[in-house]
């Protein structure tokens, strides 16, 4: 078999179905394999699009694959791959390299610095990557193949090929495909060191009068979703959600209570974890925006936390024991009369730790509002949509199994601190937070949420909309169906609120987004577009049954792209990103 068909049908093995990226002369020739293995080739606007779409699709389908060409391709991709590593997403980043012999002899090729280093590129990579291998000959490429492609499922981190353009028809033996690669870490507990620990964190939950459960960003990688989702519901303990944990648990679950960002909290929430006498800590990372400035604010109440490799308590610590493995075990040994205990105590418990405010937003609409929007009829002077309409509006608009990608700005902190649906998934970046993101990711949700015939929904700033617009032609291209709300407030709001409110480098030049699709030339009706300026607008929008459900539009096509112009006023904000921008920078705007 040829090496790059070889690669491919490794992809093709890992569930993924579609492939990222640009195409550029050093990786031509390979890209004809890519059709003949089952995949789909994107095509995307540029390299930097392609990386976030990647990062996005891995997000939900678990891994992904983006495959650019030498230099001017590999180092546009390099700050979508650097977000990856940042937040453990396994991205594969397939590069397309000059020729063997060029390296070899160091010739002044294009794309390169003209000083005859070929490793530069692969080199800045690495830094940002778990595992990268050149296949510069036959001898060890299917080997190199595969245990990069296995380091990066078991890393949940980026990792690098590099493919020179003379080996991608080299013949390789390919009898190893037969065997699927083993993606999950053989590493298994002690089975003494695991029941010890088990023995200990259930004694020490027993004890607890007001315990409750904080998960956290990593939490939902290296297989731990599952894990941590059985806990949570077995256990019957109250639990609270980072905001880099958001869809890492179901938030209809009873015992969800909340998004928990110490000072940053909606109300009651902070002081529901105040009051608890231990805290189960699933998965922590310390981050400036997923704490609220890095303060410790929980160091007084004891804590069990439950990290990739070790599980460290008070008084018993454990190391070299996978967090996964005890919390299994955890969930399957849970005995019934402490559910039952923990739930009557839960009952009584919680109602004195939930203040009246509630955990969670009411989504329902007014009924009024709900009828006029319905019948058609006109709302005398309604009011301009502002940021907290808009978000507990949407909430009550979500469906089950929805994907949405939001930006940093006012977006995130708005859709992340709101309610979401069961199934609901989240992609975000909180700790690399790129402005721009958002939209490049859709496009690689869009294609997951195609495989399983879910919504893909995108809420992003008209700055950050300005930073990736250019990948709105990939949606209309491939009919990918998105529905993208544009908050229209006049800038970089939440660079505003941190300095220089009325500063010119945080304007912008207003763009009419509704006149945009129409440059990338859609066919026929595979378009729409809307604005939006007051609350009877966003409800009249939001009950439109030809605006939303995908179930409306039929099998036999895709549905429709929507982009909804949301306009508000600049000086709107949620007031997460009013808690959030005073504990970290200490002043208001």
């Amino acid at each position: 078999m040829h090496l790059a068909e070889y690669l491919f049908r490794r992809l093709y093995e890992l569930n993924i179905r579609s492939v990222f990226g640009v195409p550029g002369d050093f990786n031509l020739v390979a890209l004809d394999y890519i059709g003949k293995c089952g995949l789909n080739w994107v095509g995307n606007v540029n390299e930097l699009n392609a990386g976030y779409a990647a990062d996005g699709y891995a997000r939900v389908k678990g891994i992904s694959a983006i495959f650019t060409t030498f230099g001017v391709g590999e180092l546009s991709a390099l700050n979508a791959i650097a977000g990856a590593s940042a937040e453990f997403v396994p991205v594969i980043h397939v590069v397309g390299f000059p020729s063997t012999t060029a390296k070899e002899k160091r010739l002044p090729m294009h794309h390169t610095l003209g000083d005859g280093d070929y490793e530069l590129f692969m080199e800045m990579s690495a830094r940002i990557s778990s595992a990268v291998a050149f296949l510069d000959s036959t001898k060890d490429a299917r080997k190199m193949i595969d245990e990069t492609i296995i380091q990066c499922a078991r890393s949940s981190k980026p990792v690098y090929i590099g493919l020179p353009m003379d080996l991608v028809q080299a013949e390789i033996d390919a009898t190893s495909l037969a065997t699927p690669l083993p993606l999950e870490d053989p590493h298994s507990n002690p089975v003494v060191e695991e029941d010890k620990a088990i023995s200990a964190v259930m004694n020490r939950i027993s004890m607890a009068r007001s315990p409750v459960i904080l998960v956290d960003s990593l939490a939902g990688r290296w297989n731990g979703l599952h894990p941590t989702r059985a806990f949570v519901e077995k256990s019957n303990i109250p639990c609270f959600s980072f905001p880099m944990a958001k869809g890492v648990i179901d938030e209809g679950l009873p015992q969800f209570r909340g998004i928990y960002s110490a000072s940053a909290s909606e109300p009651g929430i902070e002081e529901q974890v105040q009051m608890s006498d231990l805290i189960i800590h699933i998965g922590p990372r310390a981050t400036d925006l997923n704490t609220a400035g890095l303060k410790n604010e929980l160091s007084h109440i004891e804590t069990i936390s439950f990290q990739r490799d070790s599980i460290l308590m008070k008084e018993n610590s454990f190391s070299n024991l996978r967090m996964n493995g005890v919390l299994r075990r955890l969930s399957e040994t849970f005995c019934s009369t402490r559910s039952n205990s923990m739930s009557s105590s839960s009952g009584s418990g919680t109602s004195s730790m939930r203040s009246e405010e509630s955990t969670k937003t009411d989504p329902n609409i007014d009924f009024e509002d709900s009828m006029n929007a319905l019948l058609g009829r006109k709302v005398k002077s309604s009011p301009l949509v502002t940021q907290d309409r808009l978000w507990k509006r949407v909430s009550s608009w979500l469906e089950e199994d929805d994907i949405i990608s939001m930006d940093v700005g006012t977006s995130a902190f708005g859709a992340l601190w709101s309610p979401h649906t069961k199934g609901a998934e989240s992609l975000f970046q909180l700790l690399w937070s790129s402005i721009g993101y958002a939209l490049g990711a859709a496009v690689g949700g869009a294609f997951a949420a195609r495989e399983q015939r879910r919504r893909m929904i995108l809420f992003i700033g008209d700055g950050s909309f300005q930073m990736t617009a250019q990948e709105v032609s990939t949606m209309v291209r491939h009919k990918l169906g998105v529905i993208i709300f544009v908050i229209c407030n006049d800038g970089y709001t939440i660079e505003r609120m941190i300095h220089g409110w009325d500063k010119s480098y945080n304007d912008i030049q207003p763009w009419d987004f509704q006149m945009l699709p129409a440059v990338f030339k859609p066919e026929p009706d595979s378009v729409r577009t809307y604005s939006v300026h007051t609350e009877a607008d966003l409800d009249a929008l939001l009950t439109d049954p030809q605006f939303g459900p995908a179930s409306n539009f039929g099998d036999k096509q895709p549905p429709p792209l929507r982009l909804v112009e949301v306009h508000m006023a600049k000086e709107d904000a949620p007031q997460s990103l009013h808690k959030m921008v005073d504990a970290i920078c200490g002043k208001k705007k």
